[in-house]
């Protein structure tokens, strides 16, 4: 009958051993899950404030807010001096393809920006309306698709 006793108490032992391993392992796979989701909103939000930034710098020298003789040299190099390219590539180790593809468009987006902002026009012409129009769809567009991602 002693055996019996040390049955139960070795099977009890390896249930507890089972149920500890499948809820540290549980434990690990959603606190891994939540640190790729904080890491992937980091980088989205780094991508985004970059852009952001480029758009603004734009808009300012669009609206004769930065006139000076540099303002169109400033616009044509905004994309690098704000480095969207450099957060654009970090983005690109962590995002899946649609936030890339959506990234991708985003960035063509503000180089038209860019480029109607860079001949000089002012802000309020019917050319920098609609690159910055463009630019804001697309940045809500990517927003959206970045979210389903989180």
């Amino acid at each position: 009958m002693e055996w019996i006793g040390l049955a139960s108490t070795a099977l009890g032992a390896l249930v507890g051993l089972a149920a500890t391993f499948v809820l540290d392992r549980e434990r690990w796979r959603r606190e891994s899950d939540q640190r790729r989701r904080d890491d992937r909103r980091a980088v989205y939000t780094s991508f985004l404030a970059a852009t952001a930034e480029a758009s603004e710098i734009l808009i300012n020298i669009a609206r004769g807010h930065d006139a000076d003789a540099s303002a169109s040299s400033r616009a044509q190099t905004v994309i690098r001096d704000s480095r969207v390219l450099t957060r654009r590539l970090e983005l690109s180790l962590i995002a899946e393809q649609a936030v890339m593809e959506q990234a991708n468009r985003l960035v063509d987006r503000l180089r038209d920006y860019r480029h109607v902002v860079g001949q000089g026009l002012a802000g309020d012409t019917e050319a920098v309306d609609q690159a910055r129009m463009a630019y804001n769809d697309q940045r809500d567009q990517l927003v959206e698709v970045m979210r389903k991602t989180l």
